[in-house]
């Protein structure tokens, strides 16, 4: 059976091996498209996670893709996560909880850090989004309720991911879904039109007919969660005393480090696993189980540094590391379970099955030798590589490097190189160059 078909049909865990970063992504939305229904790819941390989101629009540009980012602060920490993060985090949930299988295959890939962390439960996020459509009747002061309730700033002028602004019947608001803010413009309460703007010159990109609203901030400040949050806030931490983050709270001011209170507001939290549905495909990329499993630590060591800066529970106003984060055994539970591959750039061995890929190679002794043209170096391996009927793909990290290394190749004797923007594209080629910021290089067989 070949390894795409394998990883297709999982349904139990199993070890990947041969499959250094890149490759075992490629393998990986190609099972996707295959098997249909939902993948989570799960990296390390957030840098190979964001590496991985560019490189899966490479290899598929048609391929549904969601990025999950974990918060950008510390266990424990006194701060928020960045507007931007937590933007884009909602805007997710959001998409995954409103998900059908049936529709279309779908690759989410998220962070070891972000698995491990409870979210708001499924109904909660899938109740929250909001469908708007030109033409359709919206009061605009409905839209301003929801827009402050689910964590929607008021600026002067939008920025950012979860701002708005108002202007007598215009209200712009930049959607954690959107790259660019959406404008718009009611005539009472009929929503005449919505453009996509540029925030920096206000000028208009183009029109968009329907737009889905998403919330920006995991904790939603209903009457019903501002209930639950003085009930539970008493019987887990005690009396307020005065905190003035609780006394933000209660009257709806979102503060710094609110977050860590986000059980509070809930009447339970789900997990990223139970917003996937039951048949989804995980890859685990490789070191991302450990991880996944140092974050753990890491939060019950910050927990317990809180505990006795501040001498007590109580006095500390924080929650169990449980509370907000699955506990050793829910995780392992979970990926003994279900249909997890585990990614390993090492060679294949009797347990599990092989992609046949391995690290490609470093040119580190030539650079070292002042005597070597690094560049003629890469051609000729380069060469050699196409002669055994493989494409070869170099791959920049930005545009404008992308186009400094065309130059600096092509004047080194590698006339025929192709800029592409594929997979696909680049497998038509014999050598091409693509803008991915890897690391490290592959070979596949």
């Amino acid at each position: 059976m070949r390894p795409v078909e394998h990883l297709s049909q999982l349904k139990l865990p199993a070890v990947c091996a041969g499959a250094p970063f890149g490759a075992d992504l490629i393998a990986f939305c190609k099972a996707i498209k295959v098997r249909g229904g939902l993948g989570v790819y799960v990296a390390r941390d957030d840098k190979t996670a964001v590496t991985a989101s560019r490189l899966a629009q490479f290899i598929d540009p048609g391929l549904m893709t969601l990025f999950i980012p974990g918060w950008d602060n510390l266990p424990y920490d006194r701060v928020s996560p960045s507007p931007e993060i937590a933007s884009v985090r909602c805007a997710s949930l959001t998409r995954l909880a409103t998900y059908t299988p049936d529709n279309f295959p779908m690759l989410a890939i998220t962070t070891a850090s972000s698995i491990v962390q409870r979210v708001p439960p499924v109904e909660t996020m899938r109740s929250a989004s909001l469908a708007v459509s030109v033409g359709g009747k919206l009061d605009p002061g409905d839209l301003i309720a929801y827009l402050n309730l689910n964590g929607y700033v008021r600026t002067g002028t939008v920025h950012e991911r979860g701002d708005y602004a108002l202007r007598g019947g215009i209200i712009d608001i930049f959607a954690p879904a959107f790259d660019d803010p959406v404008r718009f413009d009611f005539f009472g309460d009929t929503l005449e039109l919505m453009r996509v703007f540029d925030a920096d010159t206000q000028r208009s990109i183009r029109p968009v007919e329907s737009i889905m609203l998403a919330p920006v901030s995991e904790i939603l400040f209903t009457a019903e969660s501002q209930s639950l949050f003085r009930e539970k806030y008493l019987t887990a931490l005690g009396s307020p005393a005065g905190d003035p983050l609780y006394e933000a709270a209660r009257a709806g001011i979102r503060r710094q480090g609110l977050e860590s209170w986000l059980p509070l507001f809930h009447t339970r939290l789900d997990t990223l696993f139970d917003y996937a549905p039951p048949d989804t495909l995980y890859g685990m990329g490789h070191l991302a189980i450990e991880s996944a499993r140092e974050r753990l630590v890491q939060a019950k060591d910050y927990h317990e540094s809180r505990l006795e800066a501040a001498g007590e529970g109580r006095q500390a106003k924080i929650l169990k590391p449980r509370e907000l984060y699955l506990e050793h055994d829910e995780l392992d539970s979970a990926l003994g379970s279900l249909a997890v591959a585990r990614f390993s750039p090492t060679e294949a061995t009797s347990e599990g099955f092989g992609l046949g890929a391995h690290t490609g190679r470093s040119f580190a002794p030539e650079r070292a030798r002042p005597d070597v043209n690094i560049f003629e170096s890469v051609i000729s391996h380069a060469r050699r590589l196409n002669a055994d009927g493989k494409s070869i793909v170099f791959a920049a990290w930005t545009n404008g490097s992308a186009e400094r290394l065309i130059g600096v190749l092509q004047d080194h004797g590698l006339e025929e190189l192709a800029e592409n923007h594929s997979l696909d594209a680049a497998l038509a080629s014999s050598f091409s160059v693509c803008e991915l910021p890897l690391e490290a290089g592959f070979e596949t067989d």
